[in-house]
């Protein structure tokens, strides 16, 4: 019964990607360890930007280019300065950390590679450099007890990515880090000229900043084979409810001759600005669409206000690749 309802409901999008035309019509607005999921606000926060318009500064880049160390157990501060050859205080400082017991098995952590960070020790070998990625200007949520920085990644270069790690540092009047959050976006995988949304929760809500760095850390050339993108969003229905909440309900065909697996939908939402207000993904149902097969999908958000401007989604999968490939 509900394929028939959505078959009914506005116009088919056509490729992997659909993106809603701007709203003519507003509704007044409504007074680590890294993980694939990002979560999602809850309904009892209260919407509310702060600061009221924080401005990205100018994120200095390290030369030579840092290495990212990912944690292990047992490994400690005073250990990766010794095995690196920087000092402690220099991996505080590019990490933004204040309590060495907050660190995580899997976290990623910079090492410096600056003259000033450097001891006697060897020079390791610092990492490729990162794809030409971008990181749209942040939305900032503060609820009771958190902080929520929202944002969108696009990749300008031409080979698709895949583990894109996103680090947003909040700053202090002086310039000084006094926090820092890092996660994943919202796609694993991300093709040249796409955008993905993030949503970053710092907990506890820090203090007032001025200002913020945004950035990549980490990813990787993507393992297309292994990813389906044959697929496509269709009859999608989006619907303002109440005061605070958004939903989109559609479709997502599989027009690929393969099955796909561990289907999904990307949804990021836009006010009339072109801020990002909301993120979110969820999977399909059902989640594996053999060839040719129909699945149905729905997302409630939360946005930081009404109204919503356009929406943008993108349908991913998983498919077993060949031995060829």
């Amino acid at each position: 019964m509900l394929l028939l309802v959505l078959l009914s409901l506005l116009v088919s999008g056509c490729g992997r990607v659909i993106t809603k035309p701007a709203a003519t019509v507003f509704i007044p607005t409504s007074t680590s360890t890294p993980i694939r999921e990002t979560p999602t606000p809850t309904a009892t926060a209260t919407a509310t930007p702060v600061p009221a318009t924080p401005e990205p500064t100018e994120t200095p880049t390290p030369e030579p280019t840092p290495i990212i160390h990912t944690l292990q157990a047992g490994d400690t501060l005073i250990g990766l300065a010794q095995k690196y050859g920087v000092t402690v205080q220099a991996i505080q400082e590019a990490n933004g950390i204040t309590d060495p017991r907050g660190l995580l098995v899997g976290q990623q952590i910079i090492i410096p590679t600056d003259p000033e960070a450097r001891l006697s020790a060897g020079t390791p070998t610092p990492e490729p450099d990162l794809p030409p990625m971008a990181v749209s200007p942040l939305t900032f949520w503060e609820q009771k007890d958190a902080l929520w920085a929202l944002g969108q990644v696009t990749l300008a270069g031409d080979e698709a990515v895949e583990d894109v790690i996103v680090q947003v540092d909040l700053l202090d009047d002086a310039g000084d880090v006094i926090a820092s959050v890092r996660a994943p976006i919202q796609q694993y995988m991300l093709a040249p000229g796409e955008s993905a949304g993030f949503g970053l929760r710092f907990i506890p809500r820090p203090g007032p900043f001025r200002s913020y760095h945004s950035r990549i850390i980490s990813a990787r050339p993507a393992h297309v084979a292994f990813y389906h993108r044959d697929l496509s969003v269709e009859n999608v229905l989006a619907q303002e409810i109440g005061a605070s909440v958004y939903t989109l309900t559609g479709e997502v065909v599989n027009h690929g001759d393969a099955d796909a697996e561990a289907v999904y939908v990307s949804v990021i939402l836009y006010d009339d600005a072109g801020r990002v207000i909301a993120v979110r993904r969820v999977p399909t149902d059902p989640p594996a669409l053999q060839a040719g097969e129909t699945g149905i999908f729905s997302a409630e958000l939360l946005p930081v206000h009404l109204p919503v401007a356009t929406y943008h989604l993108t349908a991913e999968g998983q498919r077993k690749p060949t031995p060829n490939e």
